[in-house]
């Protein structure tokens, strides 16, 4: 995404390298939540992306669409300070979603949500990947991958050490029974 750079090896997002220039070439067909989302908490949820949309030349239809998807649309008037962590996380899922991006990449999207959140979080990310999008999770909680994700790739201090689809990535080294 641009935010850090490339000491060694080689990556490709979408086909471009993470220089700038390349990077700037398919930077609009990436969301992404990074970290902790920083929104204007004077102004509403809906406010909110329609600042960012109209930044990026979206119209408000897409805004409309974007609030209803994330289930923010009853509480879109209402101040950003007044919402809960996991009503601050879909807001955050909605601006990643305003671009119509092929590739999502977030960082704990269900972080703050209640179980209902998560449910509803996971269905949606779901159908993300139905409609054709590639979506990175970024996640510590295994049962979440398992719930949502078709593939995992398992990092340790930057290098890939393992991946493939999930039921056989996590079966690796699982014990097949335990000793009391």
């Amino acid at each position: 995404l641009g935010f850090v750079r490339l000491t060694a090896g080689r990556c490709t997002i979408l086909g471009a390298r993470p220089t700038s220039k390349e990077l700037a070439g398919v930077i609009t067909r990436i969301g992404s939540i990074v970290e902790s989302p920083v929104m204007f908490p004077g102004f509403s949820g809906r406010k909110n992306l329609e600042l960012l949309a109209g930044m990026q030349g979206i119209g408000r239809k897409k805004v409309n669409e974007v609030l209803e998807r994330v289930g923010l649309a009853d509480r879109a008037r209402d101040r950003v300070k007044g919402y809960s962590l996991g009503m601050k996380q879909r807001l955050a899922l909605g601006a990643a979603l305003l671009k119509d991006p092929d590739l999502l990449i977030l960082d704990e999207p269900a972080n703050g949500l209640d179980p209902a959140g998560i449910r509803e979080v996971r269905e949606l990310l779901r159908s993300l990947g139905r409609e054709g999008r590639t979506v990175f999770v970024s996640s510590h909680i295994l049962s979440e991958v398992r719930q949502t994700c078709d593939r995992v790739a398992i990092l340790s201090r930057g290098k890939c050490v393992a991946s493939g689809p999930v039921s056989e990535v996590l079966a690796v080294g699982a014990t097949s029974g335990v000793i009391v």
